[in-house]
């Protein structure tokens, strides 16, 4: 039987946030609320996804990288490391919680050439996308993309701070391993929505990012070419319970918070019940996926 459940690990207590008018806001709110925890609870999927991207994107010694949504950092820092006190990285994130962790740490190490501000990319009075003379040689997506209203624009935006040959890298997250989708059946009756917003879990994601949708947002934004790959990404949680702290270190948190109070221990009951099928024989709980790159070349 499962243990009883103990408050979520932030101050929300499962209790549904009272939404702001705009998609972007609800979105900062949500990462705002993670960022205490966010990536800091022994699943490395976001820094080894981060140092992918950065690796695909074959950023080099000197280079103008600009980091869209940039989060704690999962591909900021890698490529800031790649483009040395010769470059520069310009990290920007509509989650103010989130850019000061980055600033906490780029201070810490020491990365002059590293600035970060709030900043929506989808709205043209808030962005901080003033590219350096000539134009960015890279921007970098971490996982964001799936999380814009309008990721047309996006790409076109993009492409337009991008010097001539510059390139655009973009990451976003394929299917779990089998099994996986039983959690999300499971929890399903006990927050509102279908199961393609349970799944997406932020209110105004587009939808789910495919290589076929980016190869015809890149062709529509102008870009001359595209280049795909594919990577497996494992982690391993070591009980139900470090599951549990992850999701709420995640944009899955969304729908944690949007369950009753008085539902979340048997949410959480049934979520326990559909995972002890996918425990290893030494109680853990491997956990494998697919993370999907794109290098498009201005």
């Amino acid at each position: 039987m499962p243990s009883p459940t103990p408050a979520p690990p932030v101050t929300s207590r499962g209790k549904p946030v009272e939404a702001p008018d705009r998609d972007g806001d609800r979105i900062a709110g949500l990462f705002d609320r993670a960022a205490a925890t966010y990536d800091r609870v022994g699943i490395d999927l976001l820094p080894t996804a981060g140092r992918l991207l950065v690796a695909h994107a074959r950023v080099d010694e000197g280079e103008h990288v600009l980091d869209a949504g940039c989060g704690t950092g999962a591909s900021l820092f890698p490529a800031a490391r790649a483009v040395g006190p010769r470059g520069s990285v310009t990290g920007i994130d509509l989650a103010p919680a989130m850019v000061e962790r980055v600033r906490q740490q780029s201070a810490e190490h020491r990365l002059p050439w590293l600035r970060t501000y709030v900043a929506d990319v989808e709205d043209p009075h808030r962005a901080a996308l003033h590219a350096p003379a000539g134009g960015f040689d890279v921007v970098t997506a971490g996982m964001l993309v799936s999380f814009l209203r309008r990721p047309d624009r996006a790409f076109r935006r993009f492409r337009s701070v991008l010097r001539p040959g510059g390139r655009l890298a973009l990451s976003w997250w394929g299917p779990e391993a089998p099994g996986w989708g039983r959690v999300v059946e499971a929890t399903r009756p006990f927050g509102p929505g279908t199961r393609e917003e349970i799944e997406t879990a932020v209110p105004g994601q587009s939808p789910p990012l495919t290589p076929e949708l980016v190869r015809r947002l890149a062709d529509e934004a102008g870009f001359a070419s595209v280049e795909l790959y594919e990577e497996r990404l494992e982690a391993t949680f070591r009980d139900t319970g470090h599951w549990w702290t992850w999701t709420w270190s995640t944009a899955a948190r969304a729908f944690w918070e949007s369950v009753p109070p008085d539902r979340l221990p048997a949410a959480r009951a049934a979520a326990e019940s559909a995972l002890a099928a996918l425990r290893a024989p030494d109680g853990t709980l491997p956990y494998v996926l697919t993370a999907n790159f794109a290098v498009c070349r201005r």
